[in-house]
């Protein structure tokens, strides 16, 4: 078993972390800076995704980092009649089948880190 490698926490309110580069061959988990609201209201711009790089194959319903034709993105990845499905979490409409050989599974995402403006 690989060790667990501690990456810096975020920064204060008001100030945005960066984005971690990759994922590493040796760390077990990763924390991700969502950059668009493709996946919104579930996750936000600004949001913090605690990844866990351990679970890197398909495991059931629910939300993983993936690489598909070298992009990395966050989708659902769910499992349908005649195959895997993915989807971002705010355009459930556009969710389309796609081959396992044809999907990496970096991480599941274990839960985020969000800050919401109140007011």
């Amino acid at each position: 078993m690989t060790p667990i490698v501690h990456q810096p926490l975020p920064a204060a309110i008001g100030h945005f972390p960066a984005a971690l580069p990759d994922f590493s061959d040796t760390a077990r988990w990763a924390q991700v800076l969502v950059q668009d609201n493709l996946n919104a209201p579930r996750f936000q711009q600004g949001d913090v995704l605690h990844v866990d790089l351990g679970r890197n194959r398909f495991m059931g319903d629910s939300h993983y980092v993936v690489e598909i034709g070298g992009q990395q993105m966050v989708r659902i990845v769910q499992a349908r009649p005649g195959g895997l499905w993915i989807y971002p979490v705010g355009h459930p409409g556009t969710a389309y089948p796609i081959a396992r050989e044809l999907l990496t599974v970096l991480g599941e995402v274990m839960y985020a880190t969000t800050t919401r403006r109140v007011g």
